[in-house]
């Protein structure tokens, strides 16, 4: 049908557009986040995309739900103040047409939804922390920041480097403040050097011209090496995972949807029941916003967006507020979904059913008697 095509046409156009620029906002932030710790130097610069991208599943769990709450709302409100919804039902296109179309856009939504709380959501968090634990354990040579003294995460090791040109370093300076197996505290200085990575994977660095001091002040006995070429190794280590990890430590949003419901803890009990208000506010909220799109064309269109925005920001703030207290034990998430996702269900009922027969009828009813 060619009225169909064009409502899901319309709708799905003004949903993609809210979407990308709720998602330029979020992007934004989480770069200027993600950039403040790379000049700090608390992760390497080639982390930089990666986390980006990974840092997208927390941003879509509320944009998906919000951009088609957002996409009906503007597209049916335009319709109705442009009398285009009008001029469809006086040439006998039925309301049943609106909520074909909101329950297609529902369909796609809700599927972006689930794939993202139940599997890319848990593993885009594991992975995030995987690279930043790597990074701090093993740090690239290659994402030396220059002109900047930076510790090693032992803190055996203090760092300077003039001049960073790719794998090229110029005015390298390497303090070892606190040695291991009983050695003396050092000092390298090199004009120049080189990073790289062998056929093992190890990271390389090679000074030229290096010069070594070794020694303590205390004990007036100094080592002064000289070497044309001086090659460090470094072994990466791996992550080792304990699986006895305590309550507290346990990461809950990288664990699924199965592992959740089988965790019998207050934060996982919390997570799980977030996850799926976040599915099931997508149908819940469209289906909501339907009667609250429909305009009067002498109205302005802040008459219908106020109310709908003002019942989707109490319906997710009430769930985060009850995510945020289960986690702490404080009450039960699963009798609280229910009642707050029936709560809605029926007002959504409500809404719909308000400008039909019976309810026409019965108003009268009351109001007459």
């Amino acid at each position: 049908m060619i009225i169909r095509r064009y409502l899901v046409k319309e709708t799905l156009k003004t949903q993609s557009a809210i979407l990308f620029i709720l998602l330029l906002i979020f992007f934004s932030q989480k770069l200027i986040r993600i950039l403040s710790s790379a000049i700090e130097g608390n992760i390497p610069h080639d982390l930089i995309i990666p986390l980006l991208v990974l840092g997208v599943s927390n941003m879509a769990d509320l944009i998906l739900p919000l951009s088609l709450f957002l996409g009906v709302l503007v597209t049916f409100g335009r319709l109705y103040s442009d009398s285009e919804m009008v001029a469809m039902q006086a040439c006998g296109v039925k309301k049943n047409l609106s909520y074909q179309v909101v329950f297609l856009l529902c369909i796609m939504t809700c599927l972006l939804t689930s794939i993202n709380s139940i599997w890319f959501g848990p593993w885009s968090s594991l992975k995030q922390d995987q690279l930043v634990e790597n990074a701090k354990i093993n740090p690239s040579l290659a994402g030396l920041l220059a002109g900047q003294f930076q510790q090693t995460p032992d803190g055996n090791s203090v760092i300077y480097i003039g001049n960073v040109d790719k794998n090229n370093l110029d005015s390298i300076f390497i303090a070892q403040v606190n040695p291991k197996n009983q050695q003396r505290p050092s000092i390298i200085i090199a004009n120049k050097g080189k990073t790289g990575i062998d056929e093992e994977g190890n990271q390389i660095i090679n000074l030229e011209e290096a010069n070594r001091y070794e020694g303590t002040a205390q004990q007036k006995d100094f080592r002064i090496s000289n070497f044309h070429n001086y090659l460090a190794v470094i072994k990466p280590k791996e992550i080792v995972s304990n699986e006895n990890d305590d309550e507290e430590k346990l990461d809950v949003q990288q664990l699924g949807v199965i592992e959740l419901y089988h965790t019998n803890t207050a934060k996982a009990k919390a997570e799980l029941y977030w996850r799926l208000t976040l599915i099931v506010s997508v149908p819940l909220m469209a289906f909501l916003v339907i009667p609250l799109s429909v305009s009067n064309p002498r109205q302005g269109r802040l008459a219908q967006i106020l109310p709908a925005l003002l019942l989707y920001l109490i319906y997710f703030l009430l769930a985060s507020s009850i995510k945020a207290n289960a986690g702490k034990g404080r009450l039960d998430p699963a009798l609280w979904f229910y009642i707050i996702n029936l709560s809605y269900f029926i007002i959504a009922i409500i809404l719909n059913c308000w400008d039909n027969l019976f309810m026409r009828k019965l108003r009268l009813k009351y109001i007459v008697s």
